[in-house]
């Protein structure tokens, strides 16, 4: 008996820290965590309680629409920032993903497109730069075409980045310093994507 209650608690105590390393988790069953949302000729963006999904539906053709909330990460620490998508329509060759580290005119972002490439890039004072030395790379990792699901993962390891789409390891880069604080997705070109959920959390 005191053996399993051994056992027990250091197994609650473990799921306790691997927990609290967890700053965000959202499935976007409400808005409780204050996503931007709107509608306007440009584009509808909802959280859809009803659905669980974060929706941007973005209309305008050659342009970006960004989607975030600021949440406050210590970049001094390693940390992942993992979101699941879903690529309803739209054009497959422009770019959907995760940004962080930002403002209203600069941010780092990694993005897919539906005809399977991927890209690791900053805007800065609105104007997009490629980090990836390459820029755009074909990978097989990408779930090409509408109607996919793509997980895409960010992860600060010391002052690496490492980027995972569905997991598989696709791009190790450095990328620099923070411009502020917000968190969220951006969406090229006419596309609709839904957001299934998104998870931040510290490493160490």
């Amino acid at each position: 008996m005191k053996v399993f209650l051994f056992i027990f608690i250091i197994a609650h105590l473990s799921f306790s820290f691997s927990q609290n390393d967890v700053i965000l988790f959202d499935e976007f069953n409400n808005n409780s965590n204050a996503w931007q949302e709107g509608k306007t000729g440009l584009a509808n963006v909802d959280v859809s309680d009803a659905r669980g999904l974060y929706i941007i539906d973005y209309k305008l053709k050659y342009d970006a629409w960004t989607a975030w909330k600021d949440l406050e990460i210590n970049e001094k620490k390693d940390f992942e920032i993992e979101a699941k998508f879903y690529k309803d329509k739209g054009v497959k060759n422009y770019g959907y993903g995760i940004l962080w580290g930002g403002t209203d005119d600069n941010y780092y972002s990694c993005m897919i497109t539906g005809n399977g490439f991927v890209c690791v890039g900053k805007v800065a004072n609105g104007i997009w730069e490629d980090i990836t030395p390459d820029g755009w790379i074909k990978t097989p990792a990408v779930n090409e075409g509408n109607n996919k699901y793509n997980s895409i993962t960010v992860r600060k390891l010391g002052d690496i980045y490492e980027f995972d789409v569905n997991s598989n390891k696709v791009v190790r880069i450095k990328c620099g310093p923070f411009f502020g604080n917000k968190i969220g997705f951006n969406v090229n070109n006419k596309q609709r994507i839904l957001v299934d959920w998104i998870r931040v959390k510290y490493l160490n």
